[in-house]
C-alpha cells in the first residue's frame, strides 16, 4: 500500500495558496475573538480550520494504492503441423512424423483435462495458414509452412484473451511468410513463452533420396496426327549413375504413350527431359503426366507426377517455310501473324547450303503432299534437290498450296526459271528478270478489281480496306516478274502498275507469287501490325482452300493451363464471324468449375468486352483439382458460340523441396520467448507442472482516492455546518 498525490497546480502554487488562506482564516478570526469569552470559541476556529485543512487536502487529490490480487482466463494454444514434410517416415523405427506429432497431441489432450477451468486451451492444425483442429483430417496436405504467420494468427483468434503459452508441434520447416524469430521476439516483450516439440531428422534432406517431377512443357495446343514435343524437368537426390525410368502418360490412354530413360551423374541434381513426343489420333483436351517411376528407397513419391492441358485441335492447316541463306525478317513476323491463329501450325526449315548429289538438307519426306501450304522465303532452286522441285510441284497439283517471297535469291535471280515449280506459279520467271528498289521504297496497291478479294479485304468495308492499304508503309524492293499466266489474277501491283501479287488455281491446287517481303507492314502501327496478320492468314487459308470453311468462332485462351493455389489465371476470349471479323456487342457469360464428384458449384468470373476481345482473371482460391472455364458468348441474347478450355491447379510443393527438420529454429523460437523445447516424451509431464496460478492470477494497483468520495464530502460540510452552528448561537451570526 502506498500513498500518492495529483495536486490540481504545481506544488508551489499549492503551498503558497494553502498558507495564504490558513493565514487570512485565523488573522480573521483572531479580529473577532477579542472582547468575548467561553471554550466555544476554540472549538469553532477548530471546525473552521478544520474544513479549510479538508479543502486544501481535496486540492492536492490524495489517493491510497493498492496491490490486489485478480483472477482471469487465459488461453493454452496447441500448434499442430500438417504440412507435407510431416508425412516423411523419420522418426524412431521409420515412424512418421505425423503419426507421431498425432500420438503426442492425443497424450496432450488427456493431461490437460486436469487443468483448472481458468485455463482455456485451443487446439489448432496449421501449414501456410491456421486450421481449425479436426480429428478427421487424417493426412498431411499442407504445401508450404509459414510459422510466423500461423503464430500472429493464432494469437488474434484469442480475442485479447491472455496466452499463457503456445505449444508449437512440428519440424520447424518455415518456408513463408513472417520469420519466426521475428515474431518470437515480439512475444518476448508480451511475455507469451514458445514451448515447442519438435519431430524429424535435421539430416533428412542430405542424406534422403527423391526423385521429383519439376516441370513440364507441351503445347499449349496440337493437331491431330502431327507429333508433339513434351519437354520437361526431373529432380534427382540420391541416386547417381542409376537408370531412371520417365514415362508420358495421356488421359484416357491405358498405358504411357511415351517413355525414356535418363541418368543422374554424381553431383547433378536436375535433368532435362526431351524427346518425349506425342501423337494424337483425336481432338479435344487432353491432359499429359510426365512421370518419374518410383524406385526403393524414395523418402516420398507424392511428387513423381506433373500434369498439364493441351488442346489438340482437328483439321489444323500445316504450312512448310523454307528459307535460303540470306537473312530475312519475315518469318519472325510470318510467326507472329499465324501464332494468333491455333489452327495453324507453321513449320520453319533454313536451307543453307545447295543441295549435293541430288541430297539437300531437307528431307524428301516434307514435300511430298506432307504439308497443305508450301511458302518459298528467298532460297534459291539449287537448294532443293530436282526430286524434292519435282514433288513439291506434284503436292501443289494434287492439292497443295505454294507461296514464292522475293528476295536476292527468288524467282529469276534464284534459278528458278525452267524448274517443275515454276510451271505451278502463276507468273512467267527468265533469268534476267531483276529486282525493282526504289529508294522510296515500293508501295503495294490492290488491284482495282481484286480490292475486295478474300486475300486483300483488309476490312469488311471495301472503303476502308482501301484506305487500310494506302496507309501500309512501303516494302524494301521486289523482284520483276514475267507476264502472269493466262489463268492467273493480278491482285496487287507497284504504282508503275507492274504486278507485285499474283494467284492462281493450279489442278487442285493453288500458287501465290509476291515480290516483296511483308515484314515492313508489321513494324508500324498496330493497325498495321493487324493488316499483316490478316493478309497472312486469309492468303494461307486461301491457298489451302479453307477461305469458305469459316464459321462463328468464339475462342477462350488461358494464359497458362497449370497454377498452384492462390495464383491469378488471366483469360481472353475472341469472337469472331465467319470472315474472321470481331463480333461486336457482344457479353460474355464466364464460369469456372471444378471437375470430379462432390465439386463445387461453377464461379462466375467476371470478363470485360473489349470490342469483341473479352479480358478477365481467375484467382484460384479453392483446393486442388482439375477445373474447366466455359464461357458463352451472347449478342441481344442470343447465343453466337461458346468454347471451355480446362486447366489443373496445383498445391505448392515447397515442402517436399527440403525435407529436413529445423529443429535449431525451434529451440531458437523456445530460448528467445522465454519458453522450452521438449522432446515428445516429456511435454505431459510439462504441463501438469505448469504453475496455472501465474497465468490466471495477476496483482492490479488499485487506486482508492481520500478526496473524491461521499464520507469526505459529509466530512467537510458536517465541519462547515457545525462551525456556523456556534457562531449563529453566540450571536457572532
Amino acid at each position: 500500500m502506498s500513498l500518492s498525490f495529483s495536486p490540481i497546480g504545481p506544488w508551489i502554487a499549492v503551498s503558497t495558496v494553502a498558507i495564504l488562506v490558513m493565514g487570512i482564516t485565523v488573522w480573521a478570526y483572531l479580529q473577532r475573538l477579542r472582547g468575548s469569552t467561553g471554550r466555544w470559541r476554540w472549538f469553532a476556529l477548530g471546525l473552521r480550520l478544520f474544513a479549510v485543512i479538508l479543502c486544501l487536502l481535496a486540492a492536492l487529490r490524495p489517493s491510497v494504492i493498492v496491490s490486489e490480487k485478480k483472477k482471469q482466463t487465459a488461453s493454452l494454444v496447441v500448434l499442430l503441423d500438417r504440412s507435407k514434410s510431416m508425412g516423411m517416415s523419420d522418426e524412431r523405427a521409420g515412424q512418421r512424423r505425423w503419426n507421431a506429432e498425432l500420438k503426442v497431441a492425443e497424450e496432450i489432450r488427456e493431461a490437460v483435462k486436469d487443468l483448472p477451468p481458468d485455463l482455456d486451451v485451443k487446439f489448432y492444425r496449421y501449414d501456410s495458414e491456421l486450421h481449425d483442429d479436426k480429428p478427421e483430417d487424417t493426412e498431411p496436405t499442407g504445401g508450404a509452412t509459414a510459422i510466423g504467420d500461423i503464430l500472429t494468427e493464432a494469437q488474434k483468434r484469442q480475442g485479447g484473451k491472455r496466452v499463457a503459452q503456445f505449444l508449437l508441434l512440428g519440424d520447424g520447416g518455415s518456408n513463408k511468410g513472417l520469420s519466426p524469430l521475428i515474431v518470437a521476439e515480439r512475444f518476448k516483450t508480451l511475455q507469451i513463452p514458445i514451448v515447442t516439440v519438435g519431430f524429424g531428422s535435421e539430416t533428412a534432406g542430405a542424406s534422403s533420396r527423391d526423385l521429383a517431377a519439376k516441370d513440364l512443357v507441351a503445347g499449349p495446343t496440337g493437331f491431330v496426327k502431327n507429333q508433339l514435343q513434351v519437354r520437361g524437368t526431373i529432380g534427382v537426390r540420391g541416386f547417381p549413375n542409376q537408370p531412371i525410368d520417365v514415362e508420358l502418360l495421356v488421359e484416357g490412354e491405358s498405358k504411357p504413350v511415351a517413355s525414356i530413360k535418363i541418368t543422374a551423374k554424381q553431383g547433378v541434381d536436375v535433368i532435362p527431359v526431351t524427346g518425349l513426343t506425342y501423337t494424337p489420333t483425336t481432338p479435344g483436351e487432353k491432359k499429359l503426366t510426365l512421370r518419374v517411376v518410383p524406385k526403393d528407397g524414395e523418402l516420398v513419391s507424392t511428387n513423381n507426377e506433373i500434369s498439364t492441358f493441351v488442346t489438340i485441335l482437328k483439321g489444323g492447316l500445316s504450312v512448310l517455310y523454307v528459307q535460303g541463306k540470306n537473312f530475312s525478317y519475315d518469318p519472325k513476323y510470318l510467326d507472329r501473324a499465324l501464332d494468333s491463329s491455333p489452327d495453324i501450325e507453321v513449320k520453319f526449315i533454313a536451307a543453307r547450303r545447295p543441295a549435293q548429289g541430288g541430297v539437300s538438307l531437307i528431307d524428301d519426306t516434307e514435300f511430298d503432299s506432307k504439308h497443305d501450304v508450301y511458302i518459298l522465303g528467298d532460297v534459291p532452286a539449287s537448294h532443293l534437290s530436282r526430286n524434292q522441285q519435282k514433288l513439291l510441284a506434284n503436292a501443289v497439283e494434287k492439292g497443295a498450296g505454294l507461296m514464292m517471297l522475293g528476295g536476292y535469291d527468288s524467282f529469276g535471280a534464284g534459278g528458278w526459271s525452267g524448274t517443275e515449280v515454276a510451271r505451278v506459279l502463276p507468273v512467267e520467271i527468265h533469268p534476267g528478270d531483276g529486282q525493282n528498289e526504289p529508294k522510296a521504297g515500293l508501295k503495294v496497291i490492290p488491284n482495282a478489281t481484286a480490292i475486295d478479294s478474300y486475300i486483300m479485304q483488309l476490312s469488311a468495308n471495301k472503303a476502308e480496306s482501301k484506305r487500310i492499304w494506302e496507309d501500309l508503309p512501303p516494302i524494301t524492293g521486289a523482284n520483276r516478274f514475267g507476264k502472269p499466266a493466262l489463268a492467273a489474277t493480278v491482285l496487287a501491283q507497284t504504282p508503275n502498275r507492274e504486278p507485285i501479287l499474283v494467284g492462281m488455281d493450279v489442278g487442285r491446287g493453288r500458287s501465290l507469287a509476291f515480290g516483296g517481303e511483308t515484314w515492313p507492314w508489321a513494324r508500324t502501327t498496330e493497325e498495321g501490325r493487324l493488316a499483316h496478320r490478316k493478309f497472312w492468314r486469309q492468303a494461307v487459308l486461301w491457298l489451302a482452300k479453307k477461305e469458305n470453311d469459316g464459321e462463328n468462332q468464339v475462342k477462350i485462351t488461358l494464359d497458362r493451363r497449370r497454377i498452384s493455389v492462390g495464383q491469378k489465371l488471366d483469360v481472353s476470349i475472341t469472337a469472331r464471324d465467319a470472315k474472321s471479323e470481331p463480333i461486336t456487342d457482344v457479353t460474355f457469360e464466364t464460369t469456372v468449375a471444378r471437375e470430379g464428384a462432390g465439386a463445387p458449384a461453377p464461379e462466375r468470373v467476371e470478363v470485360f468486352n473489349q470490342g469483341g476481345d473479352g479480358k478477365g482473371s481467375y484467382y484460384a482460391t479453392s483446393t486442388a483439382g482439375d477445373y474447366k472455364m466455359s464461357v458463352i458468348a451472347k449478342r441481344n441474347g442470343q447465343e453466337v458460340g461458346r468454347d471451355s478450355a480446362r486447366f489443373l491447379v496445383y498445391e505448392d510443393d515447397r515442402e517436399l523441396e527440403n525435407p529436413a527438420a529445423d529443429l535449431a529454429l525451434l529451440r531458437q523460437m523456445a530460448e528467445l520467448t522465454g519458453g522450452v523445447s521438449l522432446p515428445a516424451e516429456s511435454i505431459t509431464k510439462h504441463i501438469r507442472e505448469m504453475k496455472t496460478d501465474e497465468f490466471t492470477e495477476y496483482t492490479s494497483q488499485v487506486e482508492h482516492r481520500i478526496w473524491d468520495n461521499w464520507p469526505f464530502l459529509l466530512l467537510f460540510v458536517t465541519a462547515l455546518l457545525l462551525e456556523w452552528f456556534l457562531r449563529k448561537r453566540h450571536g457572532w451570526v
